[in-house]
């Protein structure tokens, strides 16, 4: 008896505020998402030493009297939801009702609010005690300003960084919470230099521009598409601007900014092969839907969401991103010239253009189906080779280098996914079994599935107890490339993974167009040449190679000239 008790609300608190404020961007977003539910104009964030000084957030919004503003710093005490009925509908993006007194419990607050511009009220806490009351002149709106964090609880101190690291934090997030709220004025400062301004006056694309820039602005598509259950909205920039992280991908669910693995991966699909691996696209993607089908209270910060349909969704945000990329050419733009990537290895010249070829019928007809017009390869003019590997054109507009064995690797490409596609429901029998073995995890889980196989054209026959031959196998695969295709499938299945027919044929396309595809250092004839821009204006993408790298690189006349200094600059 008397082992158990209530807790006292200050060690409340402070617990709820080791899963709230883990370090000052906490406290910002907190703050500014409590600005945005108060139908804030425009909201201003000042910071000192990157927030560990002090961070002050003012705001325009409705404001409070003397006795909401007392009680917002009580726990569970909030405007945004009363009925179970709301927590199933949220609406506004704070509802929890722990973050200001959290916030408060490791900080000292000076908190003022007003709902007119005559008369407020300012409160002091220290540490989740209230020091002074008073009455003051305010204009509408409030500031909360935030000092002394963790200084009684050092510990937290420890997984602060460096004020880079924490800056850029903060940085990120109202980037993000701008590109979200386009019709609300955000300015961001540190140490009294400005960071971030936005216009406020509900245009995206001059936010965009406010935050990356404005060549990414220009170069930004909008896109939308709808369902039943979900509508989503953004813009997709040009593939050239990819950025060597995810953070450029910005997700708004309900105007909430999120995380979200899932939608990242449909982001980078809908790319698909525009974008080399490792490299992530500047993407704004809204998505609205009915608060019912979502669930946000699954993350003490609010960053993670449960979709209902998520499948569904999926499927839309990669169908939207395609439908933007559908006949274009995206030549990279360079300013200044690059280094280039090691070219792979290749193959003799003769394999990919020669009359012997035997899929050069097969590629003149695929160009008639796929003929691409307008064209960025109209009026280009041959003028040379360079290194053995670059193909030399010139417009008016400028100079043009079109890298060949990526040229031939993206035909390849297209052109082994197009027989692939069409031929797959057919057997071929080998006259050698091909014999696979397992060990007993790996014969456990394949044993699973392996039926899967069968309905792809492989005729399967135990060997021994963690073993089988393959006597018959897809009839589209290449000759000499049996062993490695069939292992391919088999590998989608040890790693638990159903097979996907556009997984494994896009991977296995990707392989054979590697290794089948023209050498670097490799003459080539005007006609071949000609012949090698023909097959790829017939391509559905002729903007890079199946492994992302660009085809094409452009040098702006104009460019060409600054570098002689013939332009007078």
């Amino acid at each position: 008896m008397g082992r158990i008790h209530r807790m006292n609300p200050h060690l409340a608190n402070l617990i709820a505020a080791g899963e709230v404020v883990e370090r000052p961007v906490n406290i910002v977003k907190e703050l500014v998402e409590n600005a945005i539910d108060a139908a804030a104009t425009s909201i201003q964030i000042d910071l000192l030493e990157s927030g560990l000084q002090e961070i002050r957030v003012r705001d325009n919004g409705h404001g409070m009297d003397e006795e909401d503003l007392l009680l917002a710093f009580e726990r569970h005490a909030t405007s945004k939801i009363t009925t179970e009925y709301d927590l199933f509908h949220i609406r506004s993006l704070g509802f929890r009702g722990e973050a200001l007194p959290s916030i408060a419990s490791v900080s000292s607050v000076d908190a003022r609010s007003s709902m007119d511009d005559v008369s407020g009220t300012q409160i002091l806490l220290d540490f989740g005690t209230l020091k002074q009351k008073k009455s003051l002149a305010q204009p509408r709106g409030t500031q909360i300003t935030i000092t002394k964090l963790f200084y009684h609880t050092p510990a937290r101190l420890k997984y602060i960084k460096s004020v880079q690291y924490e800056l850029a934090l903060i940085a990120d997030f109202c980037d993000k919470v701008a590109l979200s709220y386009p019709q609300i004025r955000f300015q961001l400062t540190n140490n009294g230099k400005s960071l971030l301004q936005t216009p406020g006056n509900g245009q995206l694309l001059e936010t965009i521009a406010k935050v990356y820039g404005n060549d990414v602005a220009k170069n930004m598509v909008f896109f939308e598409k709808r369902n039943r259950d979900y509508t989503l909205s953004g813009y997709r920039c040009h593939p050239q601007y990819a950025k060597s992280n995810r953070q450029a991908i910005t997700t708004l669910v309900n105007g909430r900014v999120i995380r979200h693995y899932k939608i990242q991966q449909a982001v980078l699909e809908g790319y698909g092969q525009l974008i080399p691996e490792g490299r992530y696209p500047i993407c704004v993607l809204a998505i609205h839907t009915d608060p019912s089908f979502i669930d946000v209270n699954i993350h003490p910060s609010k960053l993670e969401i449960k979709f209902s349909e998520e499948s569904m969704l999926i499927h839309l945000i990669k169908e939207a991103l395609q439908t933007t990329f559908t006949n274009q050419v995206f030549p990279t733009i360079i300013e200044p010239f690059p280094p280039r990537n090691e070219t792979q290895s290749h193959t003799e010249i003769s394999e990919f253009i020669s009359q012997e070829n035997p899929y050069t019928q097969e590629t003149f007809s695929f160009q008639e189906a796929h003929q691409t017009s307008p064209s960025l390869f109209d009026d280009l003019h041959y003028i040379g080779q360079y290194a053995g590997t670059y193909l030399l054109f010139q417009k008016d507009t400028g100079l043009f280098l079109l890298d060949q064995h990526a040229a031939a690797e993206r035909i390849r490409y297209e052109l082994y996914s197009k027989r692939m596609a069409s031929k797959r429901a057919d057997s071929m029998e080998l006259t050698v079994p091909l014999e696979f073995s397992f060990t007993t995890e790996e014969w456990n889980r394949f044993d699973y599935q392996k039926g899967e196989l069968q309905a792809y054209g492989f005729d399967i026959e135990a060997s021994g107890p963690r073993s089988f031959s393959l006597r018959a196998i897809p009839a589209w695969f290449p000759h000499g490339y049996e062993a490695l295709y069939s292992q391919q499938f088999i590998d989608f299945i040890l790693q638990g993974t159903p097979i996907q027919e556009e997984k494994v044929v896009d991977k296995l396309a990707i392989l054979l167009a590697c290794k089948h595809s023209l050498k670097a250092n490799q003459y080539l004839s005007n006609d071949e040449v000609h012949q090698l821009l023909n097959q790829l204006k017939a391509c559905v993408n002729p903007s890079t190679c199946p492994h992302g790298r660009p085809i094409l690189v452009e040098i702006g006349h104009y460019q060409i000239e600054k570098w002689f200094k013939r332009t007078g600059v």
